[in-house]
């Protein structure tokens, strides 16, 4: 496992709220594009970097328009295996808030999912997508999830702040050290239900069944990930840029971490 961390804060990174102007248009975009009623980091922390958000995302829209990126997720779920965690005790928990937890998990693991399948093949293209979107309209909607609100570091007790780092050290590259994925965060309103995740992956974390799920997810997006057609035109992004991306899919500790550790949550608690 490497020790490349996010190269930006999840935590301290542009809320959706503070976004203004262009940023928040292209927030909006994403957001119908995608299918999902939220900003996951990796938008958020390319918007602290100069035209870095404008620039990925006219040239990656392309490939989620194309509706690639959420098929090829879905044939990678069922085609790679993910560690058991075993029977999920329900009634610890009341029936809205497994609703609340099982919605957020799935919103996340489908947007971490999309873009780890959609920045892993514009990575590796090193070109610009050649599929033509001119005239496309997206018929989709926003998905109307009643999601609990994403609280701010502020908000969250330093008791239950370290529950969400010491969940967050799961497979993480300086432990509880490490950047918080939102996903954490976003589950505080549940400390007993990280803490219990916790005891659970722990225990499969120790046994190196957790990182040999990410190498398998990356080796298997490197064979049947998506695969652009090439254009003349290469694209042109900043060093910082390439690299922010590159390391958050090809780094078995970012967004593949969270792929997987969210899937596996997600299989335990139906």
């Amino acid at each position: 496992m490497s020790n490349y961390d996010f190269s930006y804060d999840p935590v301290t990174a542009l809320r959706e709220d503070q976004a203004k102007g262009k940023t928040a248009e292209i927030f909006s975009d994403i957001r119908k594009t995608m299918n999902i009623p939220l900003i996951t980091s990796i938008w958020r922390g390319l918007a602290g970097m100069n035209n870095s958000l404008e620039e990925v995302w006219t040239l990656t829209k392309p490939i989620y328009l194309a509706g690639t990126p959420e098929l090829s997720l879905n044939k990678m779920i069922n085609s790679v295996y993910l560690p058991n965690l075993n029977s999920f005790n329900h009634k610890k928990f009341s029936q809205k808030d497994i609703k609340d937890i099982r919605n957020i998990i799935k919103v996340y693991n489908k947007s971490n999912g999309m873009n780890l399948m959609a920045l892993s093949a514009f990575i590796i293209s090193e070109y610009k997508p050649s599929i033509n979107i001119t005239n496309t309209i997206i018929q989709k909607k926003i998905i109307k999830t009643e999601l609990p609100r994403l609280l701010n570091k502020d908000e969250i007790s330093s008791d239950i702040w370290d529950i969400v780092k010491n969940v967050n050290s799961i497979g993480s590259p300086k432990g509880i050290n490490s950047h918080v994925a939102t996903l954490w965060r976003h589950l505080a309103h549940w400390p007993n239900f990280l803490e219990l995740v916790y005891t659970k992956l722990r225990s499969i974390e120790e046994k190196g069944e957790i990182l040999k799920t990410s190498k398998d997810m990356l080796n298997y997006i490197k064979v049947d990930g998506i695969n652009l057609k090439r254009q003349k035109t290469k694209y042109n992004i900043s060093e910082e840029t390439f690299s922010t991306i590159h390391n958050y899919v090809k780094d078995t500790n970012q967004v593949i971490r969270m792929v997987v550790l969210g899937n596996m949550i997600d299989k335990w608690i139906e």
